[in-house]
């Protein structure tokens, strides 16, 4: 049998909310963190070259958006497990939640795991998550078979992990200042 060397996303890639696999998601899309401001050459008006690329040490917010089929019995932001949002009935009561309370002072995270057939794996997980917006925009038609809803979050750090028989070791991407 050939061996896979390239990465294929059915069946191999799942996404846990605070530890607690999310369900029914159909689509991951990350948007990762973007530099400050753009690498600027330093050049001198008498210099034929540039003596210098001055580049950015901090980088912006990355994003996800995570779009599940929505279940019968709760809106999309009700499948984040434990994160205090069962109760809310719009977007407005999912920031509520979230800056006075009951999803207040969490430290929320969504780990994505990669597995690789041949048994090992590597995990990305994304620190300080927030929800931004939440699409529950919809068509009904009688050919309707399902309804994608998304959750956007924002995240303030990543950091990747690999793993090869039950050991990990980690690839830290930039820390906050503390």
């Amino acid at each position: 049998m050939a061996t896979s060397k390239f990465r294929v996303g059915g069946g191999y890639t799942s996404i846990n909310f605070n530890g607690t696999p999310l369900l029914y998601v159909d689509v991951i899309r990350e948007t990762a963190p973007r530099p400050v401001a753009q690498a600027q050459s330093i050049q001198p008006m008498d210099s034929a070259y540039p003596i210098e690329i001055a580049f950015p040490a901090a980088l912006e917010a990355g994003s996800l958006d995570i779009t599940f089929r929505e279940q019968w019995d709760a809106e999309v932001w009700a499948y984040l497990p434990g994160a205090g949002f069962q109760n809310a009935s719009d977007l407005l009561d999912v920031f509520k939640a979230q800056l006075t309370g009951s999803a207040l002072g969490k430290d929320w995270s969504v780990t994505k795991v990669i597995k690789n057939p041949n048994g090992t794996s590597r995990s990305i997980t994304y620190m300080g998550i927030v929800v931004v917006n939440v699409m529950v925009d919809e068509v009904v038609n009688i050919g309707s078979m399902t309804f994608p809803k998304s959750i956007q979050m924002m995240y303030l750090r990543r950091q990747e992990s690999q793993h090869a028989n039950n050991s990990a070791s980690q690839l830290t991407y930039p820390q906050l200042a503390q």
